[in-house]
């Protein structure tokens, strides 16, 4: 496992962040910063009380995620979605996912049904960053994979953790500077799986801080 690194997540610094609420499609929206350490997604459309919401965007050029849940808007709020985000940490009340820069083997499963082996190059509970081998790949395979790795695609990927092999579903939400490099929101995940992705970040990111 190489080296990782840990990154205060604070999404209403940024322009847009991707947000995928009970595990389902992402969308994009701003995130705004209330006074109470609630946070305000500008989304269209009802979000029902209590729903699990996963937050992702790119800060200082790398991927950032944290968990929430879905509140009651406040009297007179603006229209949108609000989120109460468990824990303090960083002057915001939150419940953290970390997003730890670790390469782990993956294998990514197109929906034309073509494997390609790769590796992670970040990871959190909520998504990855992913990058493909492109090394001795045809020509064939290699527009297959920008074809099928569009945004908003479904992919399946499968993780190689120090306990085994997680499967994952996953969108597409952004590309790399090269053919193959793809950030990835994870979605519809069994409770199981999530727990030991959430398990296996949690311990590198303790790594980096001891």
């Amino acid at each position: 496992m190489m080296g990782t690194t840990v990154e205060q997540p604070q999404p209403w610094a940024v322009p847009l962040v991707s947000v995928s609420l009970g595990g389902g499609a992402a969308r994009t929206c701003r995130a705004t910063r209330q006074a109470d350490g609630t946070l305000h997604l500008g989304l269209t459309g009802f979000a029902m009380v209590g729903v699990d919401a996963t937050l992702l965007w790119t800060q200082n050029n790398r991927g950032c995620s944290i968990d929430g849940t879905v509140i009651a808007p406040p009297a007179g709020g603006l229209p949108g979605v609000y989120l109460r985000i468990d824990g303090v940490a960083g002057g915001i009340q939150r419940r953290r996912t970390e997003r730890v820069r670790v390469q782990m083997p993956a294998v990514v499963l197109l929906p034309s049904g073509q494997l390609f082996p790769g590796r992670t190059v970040d990871l959190s509970a909520g998504g990855a960053h992913v990058t493909v081998d492109l090394e001795e790949m045809s020509e064939d395979s290699l527009m297959q994979l920008l074809e099928d790795l569009e945004r908003d695609a479904l992919i399946e990927v499968q993780i190689e953790l120090p306990d085994g092999p997680v499967g994952l579903t996953c969108q597409v939400r952004a590309g790399g500077d090269e053919p193959g490099d793809v950030r990835l929101l994870f979605v519809n995940v069994n409770a199981d799986v999530r727990e030991r992705v959430a398990r296996f970040v949690t311990a590198s990111a303790a790594t980096v801080a001891g």
